[in-house]
């Protein structure tokens, strides 16, 4: 009995469209390509699947088809991509303001859930004390938000479809359009926040917070917290962008941080009783002043417990749970 010998699989087909790919950004980027025409690039994914399968089914016999094929789908999406929307394909998505209001009467309670999107995000406390949240919304696609509940009430509010996944390629998504979002400050709020790859400015300054929850994407984010005689707990899980925390003046406040690549840093008001608790050191670094001791843990480690002098006996405390610092560095000022 004798055996053929099989070649492996080889196809230039990726190559090709990897180096097509980089062809059309040089073209956007030298302006010969309009980049309100990339939003087109949606509607032509369909295609490629349909290449991968032709790709599947020749290119190992022919390896050299493969790249024939990639080649001829990089040259069809250039030529659209200069046609631009005379093709009479899809209709080019248009911004829309949006605002989204919620009632806050018979309200005790809340449950906020914000999915933010890729333009810039505001948050601050509304001065209407009838309403629970107003939420502003400019946007490409859509956006909803979902109200449950009369005494203990949950807000969604999120963008849906995937116009919110690609708005980047829109001229105007991050310039332009805007999330402007207040919230009730005589509502006990659990506030979760997801950010996304756009800026985030949230201002809690005098909310009623019960839990606080914040998960960090790439972009920038500011994070001023509410002072509570109560106390309550936050969570804030840190990504690849850079992320500021202010601290209240006054109050009670545990608060829980991930790591990540991006730096965090920690703003404490002049006076307060501050703990940082590291437990998990990384390859990044811990940056404290001087007015920050380290009361447990080895020298030239970060690991370990920091404190202002008098925080056991303090009245209000502030504490910092380092979970895990990662690669990012932790900066105290």
């Amino acid at each position: 009995m004798s055996y053929q010998e099989h070649k492996p699989y080889r196809s230039f087909f990726w190559p090709v469209i990897m180096l097509g790919a980089g062809v059309i950004w040089l073209l956007t980027n030298l302006g010969i390509i309009p980049t309100e025409n990339l939003w087109i690039l949606f509607q032509l994914w369909p295609v490629l699947i349909i290449l991968i399968g032709l790709d599947v089914i020749f290119a190992r016999r022919l390896p050299l088809a493969g790249a024939l094929l990639a080649l001829a789908a990089i040259g069809g999406v250039v030529l659209i991509l200069l046609g631009g929307w005379n093709l009479a394909l899809d209709e080019k998505p248009e911004p829309r303001t949006e605002t989204f209001t919620a009632s806050a009467q018979e309200t005790g309670t809340a449950r906020v859930e914000l999915h933010l999107s890729t333009q810039s995000a505001f948050i601050s406390a509304l001065e209407e004390s009838d309403l629970l949240i107003k939420a502003e919304i400019g946007h490409f696609g859509d956006v909803e938000m979902i109200v449950t509940g009369e005494e203990e009430k949950q807000v969604v509010l999120e963008q849906t479809g995937f116009v919110s996944w690609l708005a980047w390629l829109l001229p105007g998504a991050q310039e332009e359009l805007i999330w402007d979002i207040g919230l009730n400050p005589e509502v006990t709020l659990d506030l979760d926040v997801k950010a996304s790859t756009g800026q985030a400015d949230l201002n809690l300054t005098g909310i009623q917070m019960g839990r606080f929850r914040f998960d960090a994407s790439t972009g920038t984010a500011r994070i001023v917290l509410p002072a509570s005689q109560q106390g309550y707990v936050g969570e804030v899980d840190a990504s690849t962008g850079e992320l500021e925390i202010v601290l209240p003046a006054e109050g009670n406040l545990t608060l829980r941080l991930e790591g990540s690549t991006g730096q965090i840093t920690l703003k404490v008001p002049g006076g307060a009783a501050f703990q940082l608790d590291v437990q998990r050191g990384g390859t990044g670094d811990v940056i404290s002043p001087d007015w920050l001791v380290k009361v447990e843990g080895q020298p030239d480690r970060d690991e370990g417990i920091y404190q202002t002098r008098g925080f056991e006996a303090a009245e209000y405390q502030l504490q910092v749970i380092m979970a895990d610092l990662s690669t990012g560095n932790l900066v105290i000022e």
